[in-house]
């Protein structure tokens, strides 16, 4: 979602704090920084609808379908979109309220959105503005592996239907990325995109996970190779006992126990109903391995 975040990243200080404690909640005292550097278990990465980066990601699955099956083979990419092409035939939402696992009339403002428009309760942005991101992100994403002339119409990369040609996109993405990090280990910079982005979610007790905000092929392809964690930049810190104070409780657009079961599944990387054929899949897939095993 490299558009989305961007614009609010460019002037943005910076803080490491990999070797300082490594905690998000450090971050809401370092008055000048407005971004800090973690470290990012993979066990605790999560893709948006609350996928694991170690579990049921499709971006993570393909990857790992792609390194198994031989980067420097011609028909790699192949088989990375073989794996996609399951996920998408089977994970497609008709609007953003089924992409969040909510239960609403057919009034809610959800069911009058696509999937791309599921802000989350904790998020400032409205409903349009993330729509509208998401819009300009999937150009942006088509063009970064040279096909110019495709945008949200052929699909968004979280969910399908996809056209063919937005499968590849995302299929060359992940597979572009797996043969970079395999070649040159996986490399940061304080530049605007030199980090995977995330948003910390806290609880009480003081456990964390992360959630993507971009980066998602980087994160899976590192986790496919094997890597434990990776330095993630996080610029939004959710505390759950803060559920009151997040801008779509606050509006209506969730309600309280909407917003904290949201928070609730993301933080377990429990996936919608809408998911439940794709999850299956995995799991008949995983025991088919482990018996040839």
């Amino acid at each position: 979602m490299k558009s989305l975040e961007k614009s609010t990243m460019k002037s943005q200080a910076i803080t490491d704090l990999r070797n300082r404690g490594g905690h998000p909640l450090s971050l809401l005292y370092s008055e000048i920084y407005s971004a800090a550097v973690l470290t990012g278990r993979l066990q605790h990465g999560r893709s948006q609808p609350g996928f694991s980066l170690k579990g049921a990601s499709p971006f993570y699955l393909s990857a790992l379908a792609g390194f198994r099956h031989g980067l420097e083979k011609p028909d790699v990419f192949d088989v990375i979109r073989d794996v996609l092409r399951v996920y998408y035939e089977k994970v497609v939402p008709e609007h953003a309220a089924e992409w969040l696992g909510m239960q609403v009339a057919e009034s809610h403002v959800f069911r009058q959105n696509p999937p791309w428009a599921a802000v989350f309760p904790w998020r400032a942005r409205s409903i349009e503005s993330y729509r509208q991101a998401y819009e300009k992100a999937a150009i942006e994403e088509n063009r970064s592996v040279g096909i110019m002339d495709r945008d949200i119409q052929d699909g968004w990369l979280f969910c399908g239907p996809v056209s063919e040609a937005k499968m590849d996109v995302e299929a060359r993405r992940i597979g572009n990325v797996l043969k970079s990090i395999k070649d040159q280990s996986y490399c940061r910079s304080d530049e605007s995109d030199g980090d995977a982005r995330a948003t910390a979610l806290v609880k009480s007790n003081g456990e964390w996970r992360w959630l993507l905000t971009a980066g998602n092929h980087r994160a899976a392809a590192a986790s496919a190779l094997g890597y434990d964690s990776i330095p993630i930049r996080v610029n939004l810190v959710i505390d759950r006992e803060h559920v009151d104070f997040w801008p779509h409780v606050r509006n209506g657009n969730y309600t309280r126990e909407q917003a904290l079961e949201f928070f609730d599944r993301v933080f377990e990387a429990e996936s919608p109903p809408i998911t439940k054929s794709w999850n299956q899949f995995v799991l008949r897939e995983l025991a088919a391995v482990a018996v040839c095993d």
